[in-house]
Formats: structure tokens, C-alpha cells, sequence
């Protein structure tokens, strides 16, 4: 904070009150109404409020000054067209009088011209002051600024010209003739443009933020269309401006005084650059003048800057010589004025029309100490509220209790989420945004609802809505500040589909991030799903399909019907038992993608097909969503969704569609990599446009250019058709990254419910991360191969028992410079392999343990061995070790694999063991009885496995290097 702060000596409010003043709403100037006048003070505002006001400084008895009185204000009107700026010059012809300036008022489409008229007080009032209308200029362009002076150095008189906002300038003479002429290049910004008298020259900022010079003459001669010119000189500035004036400093030249938004230049007529001064603070407004007269020696340059934090900085040339602070609200335009009783007063106009006259004096800014709260502090009571203060902050740092933390931050901030399940097929595209290929469609939407309550007192919240790509909502993010407790808020909300695309998942989750008064930061969540009617509607089940999955779900009742997860399509009164549904959102229109659910007659078994993988995601999340909702109703005992593993209530079959899922990362894969050449390639034409660029500016005038001009220009075609060949890639990579999602969550959702431990599962899906991400330098295939090859060199996927070969596994990939695509797929299709072998293994055990359990009728003769113990028959399958016992078994004979399927409901006990054995058919055609592990040992006396006590790891030991997993 500055030592002194500005002195307020006369202060008045001008008719509007709200923030409609800029830097143009503010002049001090002289009207030549009587020969000892000083200067008066014009505001307008962007209302059309005009005030004149004429401040005098009188003191009461006790010396005081009395401030603002009701004949200080001459002059008040409203006009009829907003007010762009205010100025004061000899624009009349018919003006005699020397000293006598006439006022102009620049509107968005006119600019009037008036004339001061001084009117005589009668009584005690005092005198007041009229406008006469002298001329009015019309335009068809909406008027930006204003530029008056001597144009072509006429003596006598000034002429003015208007900029607009498209860049053009439009002049005006005072014997009528006006033209209109624009700046040379493609695009002009609508910057303040200044004269100077000296030169005759006219100064803009360029839209590349050069400063260029053009002379009067050049500007007289040129058109609206025609512009060949160039600038005499040009400077470059770095940065965008936010005012400038031209001061006449010296006889021999003038300076451009240039404020930035970031340093403060001075520029001379010349183009040579006097000094750069930078700004450690955020400038707002300036006012530049001469103290004395330019021809002087004495004369000095002195500017007045004010700050956005309401400082004001006086300098002489680059020099500070003052600073001080203003009392109140920064303002938005400073002028220097002589006023009565106050030559050199600095002016200042508020934001929302506060005036204020000031000075600087050398009153202090006077600190006072606040007292010392000297009351006795007994130990007690600072025990106290030191206890009291470590409890607050461990209350809000410590996240070991991270269940209290939770449910502490839902009770500050209670939520309500919900989607409707009816869809709306009509509804306003124009408003949503929605493109015309998606329009086309008539996709429905549907609507939502969010309901929040605080508690307690909250300085920030925020509400976010995460959704799959290709769904939007109509309210994506708010920011609330300042939230009291009890605060309520309802969000009508609505989702539609913004783009043609596959989508992973139809679950919306409305994110609540809140900081609390003290600080502390919370987040809470509510999921909510999609009606699967936005994606889908109803179509003849197929009898065939190229991928089958099949699921048994757990619940209490006999047979499942297709109602109680298909609701949308099937009403309750159905029977149906096969369900044909069509994707809405396939780009392709040559061929349908249909999904087919079929459930069994008598069991809880149900099978879903199709030939596209990208449709199955949906499908099994509303079967995964379903059946944890009917179990947790049925059982008052069982846990939420977020802790009930998903195995416990649906259960697949031990197979999973690899070669779709490795086709998608193929795709996947490719595209990225026709990416990165065309960026390259790119890279190459943009390098090549800039050295025939450079090429051309080096080459004279005299030499011919056509040549070189012709170049430029078919690089610059070139450039611009592999740019757009670029965006379709992006398009492209969008729908391939998608596609991958699908896949992916195919996998998840399977790996999930086969019969696997839950360590083994939260592995798998921790590397199955999805949605998919690209970034510029690294592919998801990339980001993905660290955690594939882990798990393939080392953990419960793992093959290699020998520690010297895990060792070179280990050190292998880190001494590869590049990315080996065959090796992470390779990784990947052994992984799907692993976990196949390992859940199918699972599922054998449990079937011979079940057979175990069965009471045996007395006349059977055969002799059932005693099985092992499950985790110990599962190792000895899996890692290839001999165990200590074996019996050999008569292997059952697997049916031929069919491909096509009837649409008749599986049935429950006839024909399970034929869908067993085709599910093992189609786990023998993907080289799921493949034998693993060492060959050459697997006869020894000894087994790689065994410690030193000559018995089996257990879990704990195996899994004992694979903390970081779980």
C-alpha cells in the first residue's frame, strides 16, 4: 500500500448508476463561453445521459471546503442514442471567435455536432447552459472511436473521422464532403486511432499488434475497396493495447505515448522507440500532458497510470515520481484539468458514474495500531482452544477415517439424482446443438433431475456432469460462490445424443465438488442411467450370431423374464423369451446392427448375441445393474453395489471374444499411427510454407516474384487439404477409441463374473482401463504395455517358474528405445488366454467337488478318489505342477462346435449339459486345452514350486510381490 493516498476535493454522482462509462465518457475542456472560463467537466454515458458540470471551490465559515453544489451541474438531458464518447474541437466553418470550441457526441450510427449556448441565471440559481444542434452525421457502420485534428495541416479549423468496428475510417469535412477509406490487410482489429499534427500521420494498431504509421495523404487518396498503400514504418509491440495519445514534446518531434496490456511505450512520430516501461501491476487506465510549453526547454512529459487495485502512479518520462491510492473503487478514466480554485486537479470518473475531483497532497496515511487484548489467558483456556484448533485440523487433513469423511461430506451436501426411463422423441435441435447428420435421426432424449441441499455454509461449489462421448446434457457445469446453509436447488436437465457413435456405458454421474468455509475441500457423487430406448429399439431376433455370451444370474427366482431387465421393450404381461434389439447411433446405414437376448424357460440362465461387438456393452451393464438391484432387494442382508462383487449375483461362461477385442486395438492401433504421419507430414509443408515465406520477404522489388508467389500458394493448398485430411483422422480416432471402450468393457463385465478370486479380478480390470485415452505423445496401447507386461512376466498370470528367466523377462522391455506393437499384442492375447484357462479350470474343480458332495445310489461299483483341495487342484492345473497324488480320469469326448443357435428358450436340465459342451467346443477352437508349462520337468521327482519344506506356496507367498496391484 502506498504511503500517501489521493486527497478528494469536489465529488458529485452522475444520473445513471450502473457500470455504463468507459475511457471516452470523460473530457475536461474549455468552450470559450467567457474570457477567465476554466475548464468544464462532460460526462456521457452509454444510456445517453449527458452532464456538464462546472465544479467551484468555496469554503464555509469554519474554513472547510462545502464540495459539490446544485449549480455546479449546468447542463443534463437525455439523449436518445447511446453515447460513445465526448469531444471538444473547432468543427464549425462558421465559427469566428477564436477560443470558441463546439461539443460532439459520437453515437453507435451518427455523430452530432452542438453548439454551447451560455444562458444568464435570474436569481440565486446561477447560470445554466443549452445545446444547439449545428450538424449530424449519419453512417451505416457502427461507429468504435474518435479521431479529430488538422488534417493536411489546415490552419483554422479541424476535421474528424470516425472508426468503425469492422476496421474502416469514415472522414468528414466541415464544407460536407466525407469518404471512406480502410487499412491495408485481410483484417483490421477496432483499435483507438490517434493523429499527429506534425507529420500528418495517422497511428493504428495492427491486428499482429504492430504499431504502423500511414500518412493523411496516402488515406485521402484510397477507398473502400481499394487499398494498395503500406505503412511508412512500423513497430512491433508484443501486445494488445488499451489506449493511446499522441503528445507534442519537443518542436522537433512528438511522442506516441502506447499503453499495454502489460508495459507502458513511448514511441516517437519517427518509429524509433524511446523507452519500454514494464508494469509490475495490472494497468486500467492513463492520462499523458506537457507541464510547461513544448518549445520550452523546461517542458517535461508526465503520465498519471491507474491501477486495476486503485494505485495511481505518477512518471516523468520512464521515471516514477509519485505513487499514491485512491480511497475508492478504481476508476475507469483520469484527465488532468485547471478548475477554479484548483489548477492541476487530477479527475477521475467511476465505473458506475461516481466523479470525483482530487489532488495530491501529503496527508499520510495514518496506521493505527489496533490495542493488544491484554486479558489473563489461563492455562487452561489455551489448552482448550489449542485442542480444539488440532481437532479442526485434523479433521480436515487426517484420511485415515476416509468412511467418515464420506459420509460426513454427503450429510454437508445432500444429493438427488435421477433419469427418467420415458423418452422424448420431440425436441428443439436448434437449441441443443445437435449436428444436422444427428438430426437427421431423430434420436430421442430424455430428462433429468438433481436436487441439492446444504447443511452447512460453503464458500464454492460446483456441479459437473460426466457422460460417455457422443451424450451431452443442456446444463454441463455451474459454479455456485458464496452458498448459504439450507441452500436448495433444483436442475431440470436433459441428455441427447450429439454424435454417432458406440457408446461404453449409459451411466451419467453428477459430480458435487464443494470447498467449506475453513478450506477444506469435498467431493461427493450420484450415478444415474440412461433408458437403453435412446440407443435402441426393438427388431426381429436373429436365429444366428458370430459371438454368444452366456450368463446365469443368481436370484431367487426359478426362471428370469426379460421384463424384469428390459422393461423398455417388453411389457410386463410378456411372455416372450427372445428379445431382438437394432443400435439407433451406427454411422453405417448399409447394414443394422442387431443384438439378441434370449432367456432360458425353466432356469436362470440367458444368452445374449450378435455379430457386433460394440452392442453388447450396454446390454450386459443393464444385466449386471439389474440383477444387483433384484439380489440387495431380496436379501436384507447383502451389501451395496459399490461392495457386492458382481460374480455374486451373475455368473459367465469361462469365455471371451479375443479376436474381436484384439481386431479393435488393430484398428485402434493403425489409426494412431496414420495420425502421427500426417502430423509429420504436416510439420514438413508448415516448415516449407515458412521458407518460401522468408524467400519472399528477402527478395528485392526488382526481382521477379511470380514464380515464388505461385509456390506459396500451392504449398499453402496442400497445407490446407492435409490439415483437413487431419481433422477426419481426429473424427475417426474419436469412433476407433469408442469402438475400444466397447471392447474393453465386454471384457471387464466377463472377467468380473467368472468364477475368479477377487484379487485376480481387480488385476485384470485395473489394466482394462477404460474410457480409452490418446494424448499427443503417448497412444493408449503405449500407456497400456507397462501394466500387460507385468502381469506377463510376473504375478497370478504368470507362466515363467524359473527366477533367472523372470529376471531377463523383467529387464527385457526396459531396454527398448521403441514401442513393439507385436509384443504388447501378443502379451494381450496371452492374458485373455490365462484368465480363460484359469476360470475354466476353476469351474472343472467345482463341478468334480459338486459330484463329490452328491449322495452315490448304492448299486454304483464306481470308486470317486478324494479331490484335493480347490485352491491347490486350481495351482497344480494352472502353473503344470506335478502333484503329489494324481488320478487319472477318463476324458469326456466335446461335441462339434456349431456356430448358429435357435431362438428356442435354453432349457433347464435336458439341454445344459449340451450348452456346457459347446461352450468347451468353443473354448477348444480359441486353444483354451493348450498344455502349459515346463515339459522337460514335468516328470521329475521334484516340482520348481515346492519350498524348501517340501510343500505348496501358499496365496499369501504367491501373491506376496504384487502390492501394488490391490
Amino acid at each position: 500500500m502506498s504511503l500517501f493516498n489521493v486527497c478528494n476535493w469536489w465529488s458529485a454522482q452522475c444520473s445513471d448508476l450502473d457500470e455504463n462509462y468507459d475511457v471516452a465518457s470523460l473530457l475536461c475542456a474549455r468552450f470559450g463561453l467567457d474570457e477567465q472560463e476554466k475548464d468544464y467537466i462532460v460526462v456521457g454515458s452509454h444510456t445517453g445521459q449527458l452532464s456538464i458540470y462546472y465544479p467551484s471551490y468555496e469554503q464555509d465559515a469554519n474554513g472547510n471546503s462545502v464540495g459539490y453544489k446544485a449549480t455546479d451541474l449546468l447542463l443534463e438531458i437525455q439523449t436518445e442514442h447511446p453515447i460513445l464518447g465526448v469531444y471538444a474541437g473547432r468543427f464549425s466553418a462558421n465559427n469566428r471567435k477564436e477560443n470558441t470550441n463546439q461539443l460532439a457526441l459520437l453515437h453507435p450510427n451518427s455523430l452530432v455536432i452542438y453548439n454551447i449556448m451560455h444562458v444568464g441565471g435570474v436569481a440565486e440559481h446561477g447560470s445554466q447552459l443549452s445545446l444547439q444542434q449545428l450538424t449530424e452525421y449519419r453512417f451505416t457502420r457502427t461507429a468504435f472511436s474518435f479521431c479529430k485534428g488538422h488534417f493536411g495541416k489546415v490552419k483554422g479549423r479541424e476535421f474528424f473521422c470516425v472508426v468503425h468496428l469492422d476496421g474502416s475510417l469514415t472522414f468528414f469535412e466541415q464544407d460536407g464532403i466525407s469518404y471512406e477509406c480502410k487499412f491495408p490487410g485481410h483484417r483490421a482489429l477496432p483499435t483507438p486511432v490517434v493523429y499527429c499534427e506534425r507529420t500528418d500521420c495517422f497511428f493504428r494498431l495492427a491486428s499482429a499488434w504492430n504499431l504502423e504509421c500511414y500518412t493523411y495523404q496516402d488515406l485521402s487518396h484510397s477507398s473502400i475497396n481499394k487499398s494498395h498503400y503500406q505503412p511508412i514504418w512500423s513497430v512491433c509491440l508484443g501486445e494488445g493495447i488499451l489506449d493511446m495519445n499522441v503528445v507534442q514534446v519537443k518542436t522537433d518531434y512528438a511522442s506516441i505515448m502506447v499503453l499495454g496490456e502489460r508495459n507502458f511505450i513511448s514511441v516517437s512520430d519517427t518509429g524509433k522507440v524511446e523507452f519500454v516501461l514494464k508494469l509490475d501491476y495490472a494497468p486500467k487506465c492513463f492520462h499523458s500532458f506537457v507541464v510547461g510549453y513544448y518549445w520550452e526547454p523546461t517542458a517535461r512529459l508526465v503520465t498519471i497510470i491507474v491501477s486495476e487495485s486503485s494505485k495511481v502512479f505518477i512518471y516523468e518520462n520512464a521515471n516514477v515520481m509519485w505513487a499514491a491510492q485512491f480511497k475508492h473503487e478504481s476508476p475507469v478514466a483520469i484527465q488532468r484539468s485547471n478548475l477554479m480554485g484548483l489548477p492541476g486537479g487530477i479527475v477521475t470518473l467511476g465505473p458506475k458514474g461516481k466523479l470525483r475531483i482530487g489532488y495530491l497532497g501529503s496527508d499520510p496515511y495514518i496506521f493505527q495500531v489496533p490495542p493488544l487484548n491484554m486479558e489473563e489467558l489461563t492455562f487452561q483456556q489455551a489448552h482448550d482452544e489449542f485442542m480444539q484448533l488440532e481437532q479442526e485440523i485434523k479433521e480436515a487433513t487426517d484420511i485415515q477415517d476416509m468412511k467418515g469423511i464420506n459420509e460426513k461430506a454427503y450429510s454437508d451436501v445432500q444429493i438427488m439424482f435421477s433419469i427418467e426411463q420415458n423418452t422424448n422423441d420431440e425436441a428443439d435441435t436448434m437449441l441443443m446443438d445437435i449436428p444436422a447428420h444427428v438430426t437427421l435421426k431423430d434420436l430421442p432424449i430424455c430428462s433429468g433431475q438433481l436436487k441439492w441441499q446444504t447443511k452447512c455454509e460453503l464458500s464454492e461449489l460446483q456441479v459437473v456432469f460426466n457422460m460417455p462421448d457422443g451424450i451431452k446434457c443442456s446444463q454441463d457445469s455451474l459454479t455456485y460462490t458464496g452458498v448459504k446453509a439450507g441452500t436448495k436447488e433444483v436442475m431440470d436437465l436433459d441428455f441427447y445424443i450429439c454424435d454417432l457413435l458406440h457408446f461404453p456405458t449409459a451411466r451419467v454421474e453428477a459430480i458435487i465438488s464443494f470447498i467449506s468455509t475453513r478450506g477444506i475441500p469435498r467431493v461427493i457423487h450420484k450415478s444415474a442411467f440412461l433408458p437403453l430406448n435412446m440407443f435402441f429399439k426393438t427388431r426381429q431376433p436373429q436365429k444366428a450370431a458370430a459371438i454368444k455370451l452366456t450368463f446365469n444370474i443368481k436370484g431367487n427366482e426359478d426362471a428370469i423374464k426379460l421384463t424384469n431387465f428390459f422393461s423398455e421393450f417388453v411389457s410386463w404381461e410378456s411372455e416372450v423369451q427372445a428379445l431382438g434389439l437394432v443400435l439407433l447411433t451406427t454411422a453405417d446405414e448399409s447394414q443394422e446392427e442387431i443384438i439378441t437376448i434370449v432367456a432360458a424357460k425353466n432356469s436362470n440362465r440367458i444368452r445374449i448375441q450378435s455379430d457386433f461387438l460394440e452392442t453388447f456393452p450396454l446390454i450386459m451393464e443393464r444385466l449386471v445393474e439389474k440383477s444387483i438391484e433384484m439380489q440387495d432387494n431380496g436379501k436384507s442382508t447383502s451389501t451395496n453395489q459399490s461392495g457386492q462383487p458382481i460374480q455374486n449375483v451373475i455368473r459367465s461362461t469361462p469365455f471371451l471374444p479375443a479376436q474381436p477385442i484384439l481386431h479393435r486395438i488393430d484398428v485402434h492401433h493403425e489409426t494412431q499411427e496414420n495420425i502421427r504421419k500426417q502430423a509429420l507430414e504436416l510439420d514438413e509443408l508448415w516448415q516449407k510454407f515458412k521458407d518460401l515465406q522468408r524467400k519472399l520477404q528477402e527478395k528485392s522489388d526488382d526481382e521477379p516474384k511470380e514464380s515464388l508467389v505461385m509456390h506459396i500458394e500451392e504449398n499453402y493448398d496442400q497445407l490446407i487439404a492435409e490439415g483437413d485430411k487431419l481433422v477426419e483422422m481426429r473424427k475417426d480416432e474419436l469412433r476407433q477409441r469408442c469402438d475400444l471402450s466397447c471392447a474393453l468393457v465386454v471384457a471387464k463385465i466377463i472377467i468380473s463374473s467368472l468364477n475368479l478370486e477377487q484379487k485376480i479380478v481387480k488385476v485384470a480390470c485395473s489394466v482394462l482401463a477404460t474410457p480409452t485415452e490418446d494424448w499427443t505423445e503417448l497412444s493408449w496401447e503405449e500407456s497400456m504395455a507397462a501394466g500387460i507386461d507385468m502381469l506377463h512376466h510376473y504375478g497370478p498370470l504368470n507362466r515363467s517358474k524359473n527366477a533367472a528367466t523372470e529376471n531377463n523377462m523383467i529387464d527385457a522391455p526396459g531396454n527398448q528405445d521403441t514401442f513393439d506393437y507385436t509384443r504388447f499384442r501378443k502379451h494381450f492375447s496371452t492374458f485373455f488366454d490365462r484368465i480363460i484357462r484359469l476360470a475354466f479350470n476353476d469351474a472343472k474343480t467345482a463341478n468334480m467337488t459338486e459330484i463329490k458332495m452328491e449322495p452315490q445310489p448304492m448299486a454304483q461299483t464306481a470308486v470317486v478318489e478324494t479331490a484335493p483341495d480347490l485352491s491347490t487342484e486350481t495351482w497344480h492345473d494352472i502353473l503344470n505342477v506335478k502333484p503329489m497324488q494324481t488320478t487319472v480320469g477318463a476324458v469326456k469326448r466335446l461335441k462339434p462346435f456349431q456356430k448358429s443357435c435357435t431362438l428356442e428358450a435354453v432349457e433347464d436340465d435336458d439341454e445344459e449339459n449340451a450348452e456346457d459342451d459347446e461352450d468347451a467346443e468353443d473354448l477348444r477352437k480359441m486353444g483354451y486345452k493348450k498344455e502349459y508349462g515346463c515339459k522337460e520337468k514335468s516328470n521329475g521327482d521334484e516340482s520348481e514350486w515346492l519350498n524348501e519344506d517340501f510343500k505348496l506356496p501358499s496365496s499369501e507367498e504367491l501373491f506376496s510381490d504384487l502390492g501394488i496391484w490391490w
